[in-house]
């Protein structure tokens, strides 16, 4: 345990308690997940350290009170930037935030505790829905080149002796670094904060998977089949809690051959020992089964596994139906039916295929395009009706080209014109897809 001087930030949702009872269950959850988010997005720019999640609110650390400053700044900018783009009045939130410097004792498990602590408290307190409050000491290291200050009144503050003189922030002359740029992903979205919609394609695969069926998602190039085939790999045991998930890419080269695909199927489904055979991979399917769990394969560029006749015969396919028939599901992605992929003549193979639902995919509907660019996106500003209008004329609902324009459009905010960005967007959709989209 030792005394030393800090820096701290208390925040406190307003009314919390009175607006918790008007959302439903989702709703709360909805809020405390975004609050959460907003919060950790903004001290990750100010270099702030979050000291613990009070609930409704946050406390935090700084190693200097400009930065404090702009985090409490930033972090009311990006409440106001979410709660308008809110339809839902339930969803909307506010924050007190207060800040302080003083001696604090830090508890050998890193907590704070001291006069500064429950000062900083209080000061949240007093602060009004979207401004921020500092304390005297906190005002007195900052430079008047950094931030313009508004003296307040002195105060009797619960619980502290004596008036405490508090200062409003006014304006803010030093701005932390911005946000990157959101529109980065060119290859396949992996990462479930970055996923998006295919709300009725994912209903259709859960009903699939929940009746033991196969399903081939069909669809042209960088039209988002891997990313909805990686979405069934994160929520398939969300819809069914007994589902054991292998996600297999052709790409990698561990699964070139089939004993490489074979162990990294093992290694997915948690199998103690790798298969080695077509005959031990359909037992452990057997025995998974038998367990009460459910195996789903999502297997990804399916055509790759077509090209090489070598490694997955003919035998390979039939083993994989005969497991399905058992009740493992397949899902897989390709470019064409998978009809398409194999020799029609061969009379073998084909119960294989026939045995999978069809699932096209292509551009997001006008509606879900639209919500794309409305979605708030902490740290990125949003979009004008002119540039909204521009980046939904030129993509066409083609999910990787509205990525392409809303990154160039956005770069373009600074410097640039709206037709300049659509250009840009346009010559690197014609380096990606050069046969068009």
């Amino acid at each position: 345990m030792s005394t030393e001087l800090k820096i701290v930030m208390f925040t406190d949702q307003v009314d919390s308690t009175a607006n918790t009872t008007l959302r439903t269950n989702a709703e709360i959850v909805q809020v405390a997940l975004e609050q959460d988010d907003l919060t950790n997005e903004v001290l990750r720019v100010t270099d702030g350290v979050l000291l613990k999640d009070t609930g409704d609110g946050a406390f935090a650390q700084f190693s200097a009170v400009l930065q404090a400053v702009q985090a409490g700044v930033l972090l009311q900018q990006r409440v106001a930037e979410r709660n308008a783009a809110q339809r839902n009045n339930r969803l909307h939130f506010d924050l007190h935030i207060g800040i302080d410097v003083g001696e604090l004792v830090v508890l050998a498990n890193g907590e704070l505790r001291g006069e500064a602590a429950n000062r900083c408290a209080r000061i949240c307190s007093e602060c009004p829905p979207g401004e921020v409050y500092i304390s005297d000491a906190a005002a007195g290291m900052l430079n008047q080149n950094e931030v313009d200050l508004e003296a307040l009144p002195t105060r009797e503050l619960k619980g502290l002796k004596g008036a405490t003189r508090v200062y409003r922030v006014r304006a803010l002359h030093v701005q932390p670094e911005s946000a990157p740029n959101p529109f980065v992903w060119r290859s396949g979205v992996t990462a479930a904060a970055n996923f998006f919609d295919r709300e009725e394609e994912q209903r259709t695969l859960r009903s699939y998977l929940h009746g033991r069926q196969n399903c081939q998602i069909v669809g042209p190039h960088c039209i988002g089949k891997t990313p909805l085939l990686r979405q069934v790999e994160r929520a398939a045991v969300n819809w069914n809690k007994h589902t054991v998930v292998a996600y297999l890419d052709p790409h990698d080269p561990r699964c070139y051959s089939l004993a490489g695909w074979l162990s990294e199927v093992s290694q997915q489904c948690h199998w103690s020992t790798p298969a080695t055979t077509l005959n031990d991979f359909a037992a452990r399917i057997v025995t998974t089964l038998e367990q009460g769990l459910h195996p789903v394969l999502c297997l990804d560029e399916f055509e790759e596994l077509t090209m090489r006749p070598d490694e997955f015969t003919r035998n390979f396919f039939l083993a994989l139906r005969s497991c399905g028939e058992k009740g493992m599901s397949i899902v897989t992605a390709s470019r064409k039916p998978l009809s398409e992929l194999f020799d029609p003549s061969d009379k073998l193979v084909s119960p294989f295929y026939t045995a999978f639902r069809h699932l096209p995919l292509g551009p997001f509907q006008p509606a879900d395009a639209e919500d794309f660019v409305n979605i708030y996106r902490p740290g990125t500003p949003a979009f004008t009706p002119d540039e909204k209008g521009a980046i939904l004329d030129f993509a066409n609902g083609h999910p990787l080209a509205l990525q392409i324009a809303c990154y160039h459009v956005l770069d373009a905010k600074n410097s640039g014109s709206i037709s300049a960005a659509i250009i840009k967007a346009a010559d690197e959709m014609r380096v990606i897809l050069p046969r068009g989209w």
